[in-house]
């Protein structure tokens, strides 16, 4: 096993200990794992190996809703599909899980899944999506949004742009 190989697996690993973390985790909290990100990515960029944040982009260990044959928007839920929200009827306080034992997490249905994209300010939403029962339900990861932003304000007035956000 080659150092590269061990490093690939070490970023694989932490990348997938991130995104079970970010499932977690609130808008606020996107902004302050950016910062991380970009240091950690620094850190490891020193040390010659790629970032864990520039590996893997996902949504977590939940099916995508293309496992079951719904294919993602850009943005959103499949047609059909509505956003999957804590406090909802598939949610963990009504104690419905889906197939691989989870539950909905977020009040809004949808989290930051990545940031630092693009120019820096770019970032992907995951967003948790039912339609077809609590049992089944699943996530879809939007485009990069804010590609062309290079500053906070930048994101503010695209995130303005997109209210409300997101559309389904």
């Amino acid at each position: 096993m080659t150092p590269t190989d061990v490093g690939e697996r070490v970023d694989a690993q932490i990348g997938n200990l991130a995104e079970r973390i970010t499932r977690r985790m609130s808008r606020r909290d996107a902004v302050r794992t950016g910062v991380i990100g970009g240091i950690a990515g620094f850190a490891a960029l020193t040390l010659g190996t790629k970032p864990a944040h520039a590996v893997i982009c996902e949504c977590g260990p939940t099916y995508r809703c293309g496992h079951y044959g719904w294919p993602c928007p850009s943005s959103g839920c499949p047609s059909g599909m509505s956003l999957c929200k804590e406090g909802g009827s598939c949610s963990c306080n009504a104690g419905t899980y889906n197939q691989q034992g989870y539950c909905c997490t977020y009040a809004a249905g949808y989290w930051v899944a990545c940031s630092g994209l693009c120019q820096g300010m770019g970032y992907k939403l995951c967003y948790d999506c039912k339609g077809h029962g609590c049992d089944r339900w699943c996530t879809c990861l939007s485009d990069t949004i804010c590609c062309s932003c290079t500053s906070p304000a930048d994101v503010r007035a695209e995130h303005k742009r997109l209210q409300p956000f997101p559309a389904n």
